[in-house]
């Protein structure tokens, strides 16, 4: 089991949620603290896990077509990897005991399931680099935004201390 990206994921949605309340209230009237408390638990729990399932889903769903009609356009038996993946999954079926009309239907099966699985991963590719992208700017831009007050504190020497 992948522990380390369970272990990561969860210390980084940990510090988001504890950053962004913090942000959120930091000059916060405290009689409105509760209004706010309910708005970040239902954006934050509720409303974005629900958009973002959608879109990302939405978004998987139309690469995976796009991607398997340009897979399958070389996909014929005139090209010499399709048509030996044919032929296995073919002869593989003839030696069950199937006849030709089930051998072919089971080897054209085998086939569109291999395209399918290979269509998926291209699509899930596609997401990651596009989530990757779009995490790299956030995190440039996050870099140079000022997002709280800086207080200066001035240090006081009151002669040797802890000597």
């Amino acid at each position: 089991m992948l522990y380390l990206p369970m272990f990561l994921r969860g210390m980084g949605m940990m510090i988001l949620f504890i950053a962004f309340g913090v942000y959120a209230v930091e000059d916060m009237n405290p009689k409105l603290m509760i209004y706010n408390a309910f708005f970040l638990i239902t954006c934050r729990s509720v409303i974005a896990p629900a958009l973002s399932s959608a879109f990302f889903n939405n978004m998987l769903y139309r690469l995976q077509l796009r991607d398997m009609a340009i897979l399958s356009e070389n996909m014929r038996l005139d090209n010499p990897l399709a048509a030996q993946q044919y032929n296995q999954s073919l002869n593989n079926a003839l030696a069950q005991g199937h006849s030709m009309t089930d051998a072919v239907q089971l080897a054209t099966n085998s086939f569109y399931t291999i395209l399918q699985s290979q269509s998926l991963l291209l699509a899930l590719k596609t997401i990651i680099g596009y989530v990757l992208i779009f995490a790299i700017v956030v995190m440039v831009i996050s870099r140079f935004t000022p997002f709280h007050k800086t207080l200066k504190v001035e240090i006081v020497k009151t002669g040797e201390d802890m000597v």
